[in-house]
């Protein structure tokens, strides 16, 4: 190349010594592992890992010498027996040392039954180097419990093992595991097997109260329902033979104890969450979503918290197997990309920010537990209107998470509490306080279990009492305001103002005449003649509502990340209604319930989402069930109408609470609104009644006594649902014809009332409420009306 050519015969030589070298140098490379092969023990059939600890774990509790001890549990034992280590994530693993290069062929695998265990190999043990050998299979077609899996392979050299990274049902444990270089005879071999009996516990006396966990709480509020409907039930008896009075103080004394109780059931009697009273899922959600709005808006949160653990070395294994939901298209997927991109989530934050952000994600990180951690990574993210963030971001950014900080932040809810009860007692009386209390706290689907002892989530339901509770009290544009503050916070508090929104239209309509179509209105002069038919108190209230959106939304853009965070809210808020969730409620939830497309038909543990395929499932049918969905809306509305008739603005607002449940799915907590719904107990004993029958009817549901019915035909044919998508669904049906009752019950009165109505208010003076079960008590003005606002006869009285 540089102007010197060598002849063919010099190159053929360059070739030969070229040649000559490279083979000594191989000999010399191979002759040390030759050697170390040679120097090897005979391949033989003992256990080569017995009496071995692990060289490395990860996420694996209990003492780890039981995994090589050389004894087994008996097969079919409780998955988490006494001679198992359980993984407490779904990264658990297990490495094994073997001293030196080994051969290897066969394993024996003493695990949970209905899960997959990887085996790896490594002949250095450097974090790249393992090589997956086989999958230790799912066997629970032979039996549940802890199964021996013999499994061989073709003789691997290795000196590194490693087992673990299950799949299957997040509930994983390994009793004994054992490696050879051939396998036994007989294989697998017979092992020392160990009794596991339950552990034995000292039995506490039942007044030390050991028994009172979250079921017999919710078996206690089934029963308080019933107490209470058997209680006003005897009362609309009683009314009905025109016996009133009768056993009246007893009455009254036994719902003053109903209501007691119903506040101390909500909190569990002060048990709170059996343990503890923070609410760590839903309080980290509300606070990072909130601290970290602008930064995370609200589909990066899952990918931030990926990479936030992952930048520690002793998380990084375990984030790179975690499942997240990808709360662009709610669902679940790997951290693969993640990971391979984390300036993707990192480029939003300052120096500065990330770190705090991954500070506050160590600490809730910490409250949660491992496997709790890796739960929360696939629930569907922070989704709290821009108007919620403003006072969510400002509490959430006083202090970085502590729990000096948050422990103070979770205690604000107890206050919403006590002031919407507070609201009520003001409002009401103490009767109706005892009945909505009642219904609140018997209600299966919104239990202190969801979101009590969290951050900000009863703030919407006090200012949507508190609303109905000011209009109750004549102050319409207070309870604008409060009822405007609280649509804003949650968005479906506004559907409460379909009742009057039809008010006002009948009132526009005028007077109804017999022989003219309710359509067609009562002919007016002019506009100001139109305007006069509408009841103030509606235009006052009213303009509370349109006051509180005109101040608080631009105070919002500034607190989020302006107008654009009102697009992504409406981005996530569409998702969210195109994703079926198994606690979702409503008229909808049941209108497209097919048995054969349930939960424990279509859920696949095998698929990456395995909820995946139920939620495409249920979309089609949704799609398919649209126009029936339709007709049944608009039949409610139909009948709402016919209810609304000369009613109060108060009455107004709770019959319209009930569009709620028919306009929209909700995740089952929101259903605390049926408190507003109570207060129609107020003017008919019926609606109390009929609520209590709805709330005791979703507790015994939840119970679900045929479960204790024999496994076998025809017993099985004749369980209750015991998965929570079919419960929610039969709950919500439940609800919803207690709601059509109610209704129909205003709608069309029984004769007896509709005469006792046209006796008129004379029977009882001005400045006090007859009570057909309790005696009267003082309320505020009646129902003041202009010259000619559409309010008939029906308005303000009191249906016996």
């Amino acid at each position: 190349m540089f102007g010197i050519m060598a002849s063919p015969r010099m190159a053929g030589n360059r070739v030969a010594l070229s040649g000559t070298f490279a083979l000594l140098a191989v000999v010399a490379w191979a002759a040390p592992a030759a050697a170390e092969e040679v120097a090897s023990p005979a391949c033989g059939t003992e256990n080569l890992l017995a009496g071995k600890l692990p060289s490395a774990q990860q996420d694996i509790g209990r003492n780890l010498r039981l995994v090589t001890d050389g004894q087994a549990a008996p097969e079919g034992a409780q998955w988490d027996a006494p001679p198992a280590v359980v993984f407490e994530t779904a990264a658990g693993s297990l490495t094994y040392d073997l001293g030196r290069p080994t051969p290897v062929s066969a394993f024996s695998v003493q695990a949970d039954a209905n899960d997959v265990y990887k085996i790896w190999g490594s002949l250095d043990g450097a974090r790249d180097s393992f090589k997956l050998l086989v999958e230790v299979d799912n066997v629970v077609g032979i039996g549940h419990g802890l199964r021996t899996r013999p499994v061989t392979i073709g003789t691997t050299m290795v000196r590194y093992l490693r087992i673990g990274e299950p799949t299957g049902d997040n509930f994983y444990s390994i009793s004994e595991f054992q490696a050879f270089c051939q396998a036994p005879s007989p294989f697998p071999p017979h092992l020392k097997i160990v009794d596991a009996p339950p552990a034995r516990v000292v039995q506490p006396t039942f007044w030390s109260f050991a028994w009172w966990d979250n079921d017999a709480s919710s078996r206690f509020e089934m029963a308080l329902a019933m107490g209470a409907l058997a209680l006003i039930g005897w009362g609309v008896w009683l009314a009905k033979k025109g016996t009133p009075e009768l056993f009246r103080r007893l009455r009254d004394r036994l719902l003053i104890v109903v209501g007691l109780l119903s506040f101390c059931a909500y909190w569990n009697f002060f048990s709170f969450h059996f343990g503890n009273y923070f609410h760590v899922w839903d309080t980290f959600h509300y606070y990072v979503g909130s601290k970290y709005f602008k930064e995370l808006s609200y589909d990066r949160l899952y990918e931030c918290v990926a990479v936030a653990d992952s930048e520690d070395p002793t998380l990084r294994r375990r984030v790179e197997l975690r499942k997240i939901m990808n709360l662009r298209t709610n669902m679940m997927q790997s951290t693969t990309d993640v990971l391979a991109h984390p300036d993707a989530c990192k480029s939003h934050f300052s120096p500065e920010r990330w770190q705090s952000f991954k500070q506050d994600v160590a600490y809730f990180r910490a409250r949660h537990g491992v496997k709790r951690w890796e739960e929360a990574q696939t629930d569907h993210g922070y989704n709290a209107t821009p108007v919620w963030n403003i006072l969510g971001s400002f509490l959430a950014n006083t202090a970085p998470a502590t729990d000096a900080q948050v422990n103070v932040l979770i205690r604000i809810d107890p206050a919403f509490i006590l002031g919407m009860l507070l609201m009520t007692w003001w409002a009401f009386g103490w009767r109706v306080l005892c009945v909505a209390l009642a219904v609140f706290a018997t209600n299966f689907p919104c239990r202190f279990y969801w979101t009590g002892g969290a951050f900000l989530r009863w703030d919407w339901l006090f200012y949507f009492v508190g609303g109905v509770c000011l209009v109750r009290k004549e102050k319409p544009f207070l309870g604008g305001l409060f009822l405007g503050y609280s649509s804003l916070l949650r968005v479906f508090p506004s559907f409460c103002l379909v009742g009057p929104v039809l008010v006002v239209a009948q009132q526009l309509l005028g007077e109804r005449v017999p022989g003219r179509p309710w359509w067609k209105p009562q002919p007016f002069a002019n506009a100001r003649e139109l305007f006069t038919r509408i009841d103030r108190r509606y235009l006052r209230f009213f303009a509370g509502v349109t006051l509180v959106f005109a101040l608080l939304v631009p105070v919002s853009l500034a607190t989020s990340n302006g107008i654009a965070s009102y697009r992504e809210f409406l981005k996530n808020s569409e998702k969210h209604n195109k994703t079926p969730l198994t606690n979702y409620m409503g008229l909808k939830t049941v209108m497209i319930y097919r048995p054969s497309e349930v939960g424990r038909f279509l859920k696949n543990d095998k698929l990456e989402d395995p909820w995946g395929h139920w939620k495409q499932v249920k979309l089609e049918t949704a799609e398919h069930s649209k126009f029936l969905l339709r007709i049944a809306q608009l039949a409610f509305i139909v009948l709402l109408w016919r209810a609304l008739r000369g009613v109060e603005p108060w009455v107004a607002l709770s019959m319209g609470t009930m569009m709620m449940a028919i306009l929209f799915e909700l995740t089952c907590y929101y259903y605390s609104f049926m408190f507003v719904v109570a207060f129609l107990y107020e003017k008919r004993k019926e609606a109390g009644l009929l609520l209590l029958a709805a709330t005791a009817t979703t507790g015994f549901l939840d119970w679900a006594p045929t479960k204790y019915l024999p496994n076998k035909p025809p017993w099985d044919h004749m369980r209750m649902p015991q998965w929570l998508d079919e419960q929610y669904t039969w709950m919500s049906l439940a609800i919803i014809v207690a709601f059509v009752w109610i209704l129909y019950q205003f709608a069309y009165p029984q004769p007896e009332a509709a005469a006792a109505t046209a006796e008129g208010p004379a029977a009882v003076p001005e400045e006090e409420d007859a009570d057909d079960d309790g005696p009267a008590t003082k309320k505020s003005a009646g129902p003041r009306r202009g010259k000619r606002n559409g309010l008939g006869s029906r308005g303000g009285r009191r249906a016996k």
